[in-house]
């Protein structure tokens, strides 16, 4: 088994790694790049991926989750069609609803393919079997992967303190044989350890009860885990949870797909009788887009003006995430007492413009609140993981600290470079 690592090797975003056996090629992830870019830079020339006149074609892409980084280069311009997308019915709804908030916008592949968490499947050479992982993400997996009698694990993203800190156990549980080759993440290997979600949370929860105005929270559009977390917070605090139409249709979806597959999932939803939804721009898109109308019109007893949110201010806690900063700007009329809450170990490179709207909350004049908070593994649960399945190699990716991985594993550190091809032989 051949593997290339095209992007990621020495970046922290915009994934892409293709694996070649005999005829077979595959790619793991199509992520954007860190940055705003234009889709000419997003694009990678890799052969058979834009064209169909090469001896051995691209058979399939698996997306292992919805952030821009993993599958953002999809939507810059149309893969060769006849390539095979597999991803599951939550992440494509998800992926759907993303690629059609802008107004103009590219669409998402037809060829899309349904896995599902613990069920094998076949691509040519390949037995890829699917994991279910703890991230912020509504759905992150990881793969193991089989061919010329190897066996490959790519994480993705993940972590083992978050709301499904259980699916990581269970990952580690999983008897999965001899590993050759150990592809992992690596984006914020400088953290050894830290606190769970939930410890943060209960240390933020009387902060928020003491503060007088308004409390917002940096939060990424489709972090779930962190929006139930905000939910919860809300209900302790006897406050609201205001959000726009954009999240509630990404959680409204999430939810229904969920009891489609016989999971009623703890998330926030139109039956929160908390939450409360802004008319802003994102609101107002949704509905532009007739194939939600039902989900509109179900928003519409939750739908208040700026009235509402100007007059009760101090019972509020608002999430805000890439360019919220136009419509806070615009509509808020009294920062007095408000709070800004943010993750300092969090890079918020996922979204397009996520780092402007941090520089303009922190510039306000209101308390500035960093949390210990990431969503991404820390290194002791890296250590755990090639403890556990003890592969040959382990090859990081997404990181700035490739040297912490060839001093802590030795010779069993590969760290490659972009284009590079590495041979399990």
């Amino acid at each position: 088994m051949k593997i290339i690592i095209h992007r990621g090797a020495e970046d922290t975003g915009g994934n892409c790694i293709e694996l070649v056996s005999g005829k077979s090629r595959i790619l793991l992830d199509y992520g954007a790049p860190v940055g705003e870019l234009t889709p000419e830079e997003t694009i990678l020339d890799i052969s058979g991926l834009y064209d169909d006149k090469v001896s051995h074609p691209i058979l399939g892409l698996l997306i292992s989750h919805t952030h821009l980084s993993h599958y953002g280069a999809l939507l810059a311009k149309p893969i060769n069609p006849g390539i095979k997308v597999f991803m599951t019915e939550i992440m494509e709804d998800m992926t759907r609803i993303n690629a059609k908030m802008p107004k103009k916008y590219t669409p998402l592949s037809s060829n899309i393919h349904y896995f599902r968490k613990g069920h094998k499947f076949i691509l040519g050479r390949f037995v890829i079997t699917p994991f279910l992982m703890d991230h912020t993400a509504a759905e992150s997996f990881a793969f193991l992967i089989e061919a010329d009698g190897k066996r490959l694990i790519y994480t993705g993203d993940f972590r083992a303190h978050g709301n499904k800190a259980a699916a990581f156990k269970q990952f580690l549980a999983a008897n999965m044989g001899p590993v050759d080759a150990l592809i992992t993440e690596g984006t914020q290997a400088e953290l050894e350890k830290g606190p769970t979600e939930q410890e943060v949370m209960e240390h933020l929860e009387p902060m928020v009860k003491e503060q007088p105005g308004a409390v917002y929270f940096m939060c990424p559009g489709q972090d779930i885990a962190l929006l139930t977390s905000l939910a919860t917070l809300a209900k302790n605090t006897r406050r609201y949870l205001v959000v726009d139409g954009y999240t509630v249709l990404v959680l409204e979806r999430l939810k229904a797909l969920a009891f489609k597959q016989g999971v009623d999932l703890k998330i926030p939803s139109l039956e929160t009788e908390y939450l409360r939804i802004v008319r802003n721009a994102a609101t107002q898109r949704i509905y532009q887009l007739s194939e939600y109308a039902e989900t509109f019109r179900r928003m519409r007893t939750k739908l208040f003006g700026w009235d509402w949110v100007n007059d009760n201010l101090r019972k509020l806690i608002v999430p805000v995430r890439a360019n919220s900063q136009f419509w806070v700007d615009e509509q808020i009329k009294d920062f007095g007492g408000a709070a800004f809450v943010y993750s300092e170990w969090e890079s918020y490179d996922d979204e397009p413009g996520m780092r402007d709207t941090l520089r303009w909350f922190k510039a306000r004049k209101m308390t500035n609140i960093p949390i210990p908070s990431s969503g991404h593994a820390y290194f002791s649960t890296i250590r755990k993981l090639v403890e556990n399945k003890k592969p040959r190699y382990i090859i990081p990716i997404n990181t700035d600290e490739p040297e912490k991985f060839t001093l802590t594993f030795g010779k069993r550190a590969k760290v490659l470079k972009n284009g590079e091809e590495f041979d399990l032989d």
